[in-house]
């Protein structure tokens, strides 16, 4: 069985990492990296890892470099780096969103405090650039420094937007390029340029990731609503508690019946768990929901569309297939 047949017999979720025989070489040297740890900060690093992950980040740096040329050590550690980034982001995020569970475990604020928890971030952080720097990724790095400061912005900026009605849908786009698409877009760069991409053949992969990143923020809007805990391994309308200003909340908010109903809710800065529940039919009645969906999958086409001039391969086929499957993740 192919991987793409594989991946077309799971359509609920996002590609298993496991039927990925490369992203074992990732795996493999993230064991390592994170047992060179000691005491607590190895414990929450290993426990991370354990935990799972559809480690989307390295099979886009790898896969875009493999579109390219074959898979070479260089690949191999910039995906490794680009995990140990993502790990410490998830892990600031918590602390900064006081998550109790991820992936329907405890997260390490809950277990060891904010204060442990942000050093454990710190920690892969610097493992992720210890490694960067050790095999000179001089490319790869300028690529992943600019995702972590616009990872930093985009945070500020939701923080600063909380149930904030002068939002529109330019600022939220914006701000997941900042918070997810330029991470993305950044593997995509990265494996890409390690194989000897051209400068054309590098800003068509860097638009594949940025398009994949806004469709995977889109449905992480969409799960918060209509999504599982079980699934999620997390509860769900974490964001509209938050007053996180998601894509189906702009769209209720321009919506002539529930517009100014849920501007008032807005101007309380606080949903009750009755609120909540009004809120989320409210989407769902409005037709809100379907209205994400159907721009998540404008986004997803915009990605594969940025594909057509790479030459085929098994990797570009996978990265097609990827894409699309972003669009039936469940968790």
């Amino acid at each position: 069985m192919s991987i793409r047949q594989e991946l077309v017999q799971t359509p609920n979720t996002l590609i298993p990492a496991l039927h990925f025989s490369e992203l074992l070489f990732v795996e493999d040297q993230l064991q390592l990296v994170l047992n060179k740890a000691d005491g607590l900060i190895r414990q929450t690093c290993v426990s991370l890892l354990q935990s799972g992950g559809k480690r989307i980040r390295p099979l886009l740096t790898l896969y875009s470099g493999m579109c390219f040329a074959p898979l070479n050590q260089l690949m191999i550690q910039a995906a490794v780096a680009a995990e140990l980034i993502h790990m410490a982001s998830l892990i600031h995020d918590d602390v900064i969103d006081e998550s109790a569970t991820r992936r329907g475990k405890p997260t390490a604020n809950s277990l060891l405090g904010d204060h442990a928890a942000i050093l454990t971030g710190d920690y892969l952080f610097a493992e992720a650039f210890n490694i960067l720097s050790t095999h000179r990724l001089l490319s790869s790095m300028t690529y992943l420094v600019e995702a972590i400061q616009a990872m930093c912005h985009g945070e500020v900026n939701q923080a600063d937007d909380q149930f904030s009605s002068q939002v529109d849908t330019q600022d939220y786009f914006s701000r997941i390029a900042k918070k997810t698409g330029i991470l993305l877009a950044a593997c995509c760069q990265s494996g890409a340029i390690l194989a000897g991409a051209q400068s054309e053949e590098m800003a068509l992969m860097r638009e594949y990731g940025l398009n994949v990143g806004y469709a995977y923020q889109i449905t992480d809007d969409i799960l918060d609503i209509n999504g599982d805990t079980e699934s999620l391994g997390k509860p769900v309308g974490a964001d509209l508690i938050n007053g996180n200003m998601t894509l189906p909340i702009l769209y209720l908010l321009d919506n002539p019946i529930y517009g100014n109903w849920l501007r008032e809710i807005m101007k309380t800065r606080k949903v009750t768990s009755h609120g909540l529940q009004s809120i989320k039919e409210a989407l769902i009645c409005s037709g809100c929901i379907d209205q994400a969906y159907a721009k998540a999958t404008e986004c997803i086409n915009n990605a594969k569309s940025s594909l057509d001039k790479i030459a085929p391969s098994p990797y570009k086929s996978t990265l097609l297939d990827l894409a699309d499957s972003i669009l039936q993740r469940k968790s």
